[in-house]
């Protein structure tokens, strides 16, 4: 069964800014606009609610998420561009997009939850159009952000008043899905085909990335398995791969340990309490224990490791996440861990990706 792909905010918000630049340089904003997207997908998205004003151009764009089960599908992303007296590009939270208020996070405290791609993605369009611009204030808004935030983990992670402008590739794709499931499987086919006895099981983009820019293996042996952690291993079992990696950041690895093998936030609730409860055990003093407490996001853990100089403790995670994985596939291959941080340097590996290692 084929399925649909659709695009994320960060691609809504993009495309809308470059609609909105177009207000603002030719004084009218087009009916559709073309916006290549970081997964070289280039997309044709429709305008609406377009308006230009006196220095200021808006309009929205459509959020379409394909067979994805997305909470923001459908929603309306809108975006405005003003002229300002500044230099350069600066965002401005409008209605319904989250403000970030705890460190630990990709943007800074005190601004509006647009994160690292999406910033790039809009000032790519607006640069396209625009050429050389002074200043400009981009303004997002999200109608319907407030209430689609109590649908998700922001709150948590110390984002309120709305949802995050996200996406790193531009696209999305049906990850929860059964076929999605099915096109997993070609790739440990094609890896299985090509005579590879490891296979490297990652997440998402920062395991994938950040396992091919340390390692000199194949890219077909390594295979992003999304939230599927539990179904990939089994097929991986079946195929007869003699040695199983898992590779990704601490934030969703570490939920293995808890057991969960699908870990989809929907499922599985973010890693936090498993990290401090390993810290505890390590005997770490309550004042470190309470800044863990106080830290939004798992990221903002392993920042706050890096300044004590403690890394040595991930090398234990990644131990026990491999433990956990080893029962579940009942020690039946052998298997390894590593972790990355979000800039993809290695921060933890277990003993049998040390083994693995030693074995190339």
């Amino acid at each position: 069964m084929k399925h649909k792909y659709g695009y994320t905010t960060g691609s809504c918000a993009a495309g809308a800014a470059k609609g909105a630049a177009y207000g603002l340089l030719q004084g009218a904003i087009p009916d559709t606009i073309d916006l290549t997207t970081p997964a070289n997908v280039t997309l044709k998205l429709s305008l609406i609610h377009r308006k230009v004003g006196k220095d200021f151009a808006e309009c929205a764009v459509r959020k379409n998420s394909g067979d994805d089960h997305d909470i923001t599908n459908g929603c309306e992303i809108f975006v405005r561009v003003e002229r300002s007296d500044g230099n350069g590009i600066r965002f401005l939270g409008g209605d319904g997009v989250g403000l970030v208020t705890k460190p630990g996070l990709q943007i800074a405290q005190g601004e509006p939850a647009i994160n690292p791609v999406p910033r790039s993605m809009i000032k790519n369009s607006l640069k396209e159009v625009l050429g050389k611009h002074r200043g400009i204030d981009v303004i997002v808004t999200v109608p319907e952000g407030k209430k689609l935030a109590k649908k998700t983990f922001n709150g948590r992670l110390g984002i309120v008043d709305g949802i995050s402008i996200i996406g790193t590739t531009g696209i999305v794709r049906p990850m929860s899905l059964d076929s999605f499931k099915v096109s997993l499987l070609c790739g440990l086919d094609i890896a299985m085909a090509a005579g590879h006895e490891t296979i490297v099981l990652v997440p998402g983009s920062i395991g994938e990335t950040g396992f091919l820019q340390h390692f000199s293996i194949s890219k077909y042996q390594v295979i992003q398995m999304s939230n599927f952690v539990g179904f990939m291993l089994d097929e991986a079992l079946k195929r007869g791969f003699k040695t199983i990696i898992i590779g990704g950041h601490p934030g969703k690895l570490a939920k293995l340990i808890r057991g969960d093998f699908d870990t989809h936030s929907s499922r599985s609730k973010p890693a936090n309490d498993i990290l401090i409860q390993i810290f505890k055990k390590e005997k770490m003093s309550p004042s470190l224990i309470n800044q863990f407490k106080d830290s939004s996001t798992v990221e903002g853990m392993v920042e706050i490791i890096k300044e004590h100089g403690i890394m040595q403790i991930f090398n234990r995670i990644a131990d026990d996440v491999q433990s956990s994985a080893d029962r579940y596939i009942s020690s039946k291959t052998n298997i390894g861990t590593i972790l990355f941080d979000m800039k993809k340097n290695i921060i933890g590996v277990s003993k049998g990706f040390k083994d693995w290692q030693r074995s190339l």
